[in-house]
């Protein structure tokens, strides 16, 4: 397996990542002190407030990069999978396709709504829940360490800053 390709993977789920937090900040969602008031803040911001929309933006297209199943990308953490070939990766990728349903959810999102807006739009947006983000970013580290990456992953995602380090002055 290519390094260069590995090292892309590693890059989207650290930009997917580093958009989930400040997402997550944004929206005061699961941090270790609550602080409504910066979401009270980013609601009542111009700026904040599309920015908000940016970052979940950034997060479905590269997640979608990741968890995309294509046979014409070699990115797909599906194809990865598959030429790695062994027992682990076929297993991990039934698991994969266990959660089928909610990788097409994502997918369809930044293909539906972000990419391009389609007339049905805006029933793409209904489908978010926060847990699915959570599993998909659990199955895509498990997906890295299977594929040899571990200790890259490890240093990855010390880099990111969590939303509980984030700090805005409102």
């Amino acid at each position: 397996m290519e390094k260069e390709t590995l090292d892309r993977l590693l890059k989207n789920y650290f930009n997917s990542r580093k958009s989930w937090e400040a997402w997550c900040y944004l929206n005061n969602l699961h941090l270790k002190t609550s602080k409504p008031e910066i979401r009270k803040y980013a609601d009542n911001n111009e700026l904040l407030y599309y920015l908000r929309y940016l970052l979940l933006k950034d997060l479905h297209i590269e997640l979608s990069k990741i968890i995309k199943f294509s046979r014409n990308t070699g990115d797909s953490i599906f194809q990865l999978l598959k030429n790695h070939n062994s027992v682990e990766s076929i297993n991990h990728l039934l698991k994969l396709e266990d959660f089928n349903i909610q990788i097409k959810s994502i997918t369809d999102t930044r293909d539906k709504f972000y990419a391009h807006l389609d007339h049905d739009y805006k029933n793409f947006l209904s489908s978010f829940e926060v847990e699915d983000y959570y599993k998909i970013f659990e199955l895509i580290e498990e997906s890295i360490i299977i594929l040899g990456k571990e200790k890259e992953l490890k240093e990855t995602l010390k880099s990111i800053p969590s939303r509980d380090e984030f700090e805005l002055k409102t």
